[in-house]
């Protein structure tokens, strides 16, 4: 579906609803891949491969990045590890600066922490890539 559309700007599969049916961070990177100017997006996401450790070991998906996306609604997803959450979604792209999780207490303030977390990682790495190139 993402290959025949290149040109889709806004996507809402299920934003409001928590859906039992959810797609893996794979399935989401490959929907970014085929919708470079993809700027809104509502998708549920099974973040169990992702919420596993405190920051993922190494950059995912060998370093690809959707520069378009700027808000990201992920329905039902419900997550343990709010860094690790930010750290793929700022690495994959880094330049969402709205997210919405979950409602209920636990689910949403993790999901504020992401959102914190991600305004945050980009001065992050700017920083280090200032010290590496001073170095």
């Amino acid at each position: 579906m993402a290959k025949a559309w290149p040109y889709l700007e806004e996507l809402y599969i299920s934003r409001y609803s928590c859906s039992r049916h959810q797609v893996t961070p794979y399935a989401f990177v490959s929907l970014l891949r085929h919708c470079p100017r993809l700027v809104s997006v509502a998708v549920t996401i099974d973040w169990s491969t992702i919420d596993v450790h405190t920051i993922p070991p190494d950059v995912p998906y060998q370093g690809f990045s959707q520069k378009a996306l700027s808000n990201l609604f992920t329905g039902g997803s419900k997550i343990k590890n709010p860094t690790s959450i930010a750290a793929f979604i700022s690495a994959i792209a880094p330049n969402v600066r709205s997210i919405e999780g979950p409602e209920g207490p636990e689910g949403s303030r993790r999901w504020e922490i992401v959102q914190d977390l991600l305004e945050t990682l980009p001065m992050v790495r700017e920083q280090g890539r200032r010290m590496i190139l001073n170095w």
